[in-house]
C-alpha cells in the first residue's frame, strides 16, 4: 500500500503517519507539506490512498483532490480536517472524494477508513483487470439478466454475431437462437439463474445477417457477494472442427438435435 499525507501541520502529519505505520507496517507512507513537494510526489508514483487536510496554508483540500484525481484517477482521497462546511463536503464528493473525517475524532477512524479505501481500490482494479481479460479473449461473451435480456457483450461476441457496439443490449437473448431451439435455451437460462453451471454444449447461433453458425456454448451464473445469482454469462466459441460441424442444410434435421443439446466433454 502507498499512502500520501498532504498536511501543513507538522504535529498532525506526525500523528497521521504514526497511526498509519502502526496499522500498516509494510505500507509506504510519504508526506507533502508544500506545493512543490506535492507535485513531486504525484509525479513520482501513484498512491492507493491520499489523506489531505482541507485548509492548507498554501492551498486547499479540494485543489489537492482535483490534482490527485487528474493524475491518478483510481486513487482514493480522504479529507481529514477541522474545518469545512456542507458546501465544501458536497463539492468534494462531486469531484470524487472517497471519505470525509473531522478532526480530532477523525484521527480515531482514520485507520479503518484507510483500510476500506485501499480495499475499495483493489476491488476496482480487480474488476478492471477482469473486464480487460473478458474483452481480450477470442470467445464471445454476453451477459443475460433474470428477464432474459442481454445486458453486455464483449468485442468478440459483437464480431461473432456481427452486431455493432451495444446493438443487442436490451434485446432478448433468444434472438441469437433459431426458433426451434429457443425453448431449450430458455430452460438452460433458467437452470443457470438457479445457480447451475451449464457445461459446454454444441448449439446454433444466429448472426445479424440471418446466417447460422455452430458454436460451443457454456452458461455460467454470475454471483453477487451474498451468493445470489444476478445474471448469467453465455460464452460462445465458434466450432472450427469439421467433425463437430453440422452442414447448414442439416442444422434443423431432428437427428442432429442431440448434438445441439448434449454437453461437449473435453
Amino acid at each position: 500500500m502507498a499512502v500520501l499525507v498532504v498536511e501543513d501541520s507538522p504535529t498532525d502529519t506526525m500523528i497521521i503517519q504514526a497511526r498509519l505505520r502502526r496499522a500498516f507496517p509494510k505500507a509506504e507512507i510519504l508526506a507533502a507539506d508544500a506545493p512543490i513537494r506535492l507535485k513531486e510526489c504525484l509525479r513520482q508514483r501513484s498512491y492507493d490512498v491520499v489523506v489531505t487536510d482541507y485548509w492548507l496554508g498554501w492551498s486547499d483540500g479540494l485543489s489537492v483532490l482535483q490534482q490527485v484525481r487528474e493524475r491518478w484517477p483510481q486513487s482514493r482521497v480522504i479529507m481529514l480536517t477541522g474545518n469545512g462546511g456542507e458546501e465544501v463536503v458536497a463539492g468534494a464528493f462531486k469531484h470524487g472524494l472517497y471519505h470525509y473525517l473531522l478532526k480530532p475524532d477523525g484521527f480515531e477512524d482514520l485507520v479503518a477508513v484507510t483500510r476500506a479505501a485501499f480495499e475499495s481500490k483493489q476491488r476496482e482494479a480487480s474488476r478492471e483487470l477482469m473486464a480487460s481479460i473478458v474483452d481480450s479473449i477470442p470467445d464471445g461473451v454476453h451477459s443475460v439478466d433474470s428477464s432474459g435480456l442481454i445486458t453486455a457483450m464483449n468485442p468478440s461476441a459483437r464480431r461473432i454475431y456481427g452486431y455493432p457496439d451495444a446493438a443487442l443490449v436490451g434485446a432478448t437473448f433468444e434472438i441469437l437462437f433459431p426458433p426451434e431451439l429457443r425453448d431449450h435455451a430458455r430452460r438452460l437460462h433458467e437452470n443457470a439463474m438457479r445457480g447451475e453451471i451449464v457445461k459446454r454444449f454444441p448449439t446454433v447461433q444466429i448472426r445479424s445477417d440471418g446466417t447460422e453458425i455452430p458454436v460451443a456454448m457454456m452458461i455460467v451464473p454470475v454471483r453477487a457477494p451474498d451468493g445470489s445469482t444476478t445474471c448469467v454469462a453465455c460464452i460462445a466459441t465458434p466450432i472450427p472442427d469439421a467433425a463437430l460441424m453440422i452442414p447448414p442444410q442439416n442444422l434443423h434435421d431432428p437427428k442432429h438435435a442431440p448434438r445441439l443439446e448434449s454437453p461437449i466433454n473435453h
